[in-house]
């Protein structure tokens, strides 16, 4: 009998609606221990950038509280909510929210950078 046996790969998947982002459990257990997050897009690349924050890095200035985003993260999900966020990134990247289409997107986890990279252009289906 010559069996290959199927294992799981998990890959950080991002999905984004009207009014806030999603992460699937493989993307959002880089941010347990985080205080919250700094979100910005890097227009070369395409990609949207969710960066952990800790508490210790705030309280030494090296971020300004209103650049602050909260994220909360539930056992199989984290989201961090804002319409104002989708907004600022639509006027980078076209997202259509329309004709109910999943906006599921690929993600990698930089460790050197505590930063979440969303491939904007690699959409999932």
């Amino acid at each position: 009998m010559n069996v290959e046996w199927f294992t799981k790969s998990p890959k950080g998947v991002t999905t984004i609606y009207s009014s806030y982002i999603t992460l699937n459990t493989v993307a959002a257990k880089n941010f347990l221990n985080c205080y919250g997050t700094i979100i910005g897009f890097n227009c070369n690349e395409k990609t949207l950038l969710i960066k952990a924050i800790t508490k210790e890095e705030l309280s030494m200035g090296l971020y300004n509280n209103l650049d602050i985003h909260p994220i909360s993260i539930k056992p199989s999900y984290g989201r961090i909510t804002g319409r104002s966020i989708i907004n600022k990134l639509c006027e980078y990247h076209p997202i259509n929210f329309k004709d109910n289409e999943l906006n599921k997107f690929e993600c990698e986890w930089i460790n050197e950078e505590k930063t979440l990279k969303v491939f904007l252009e690699r959409r999932i289906s």
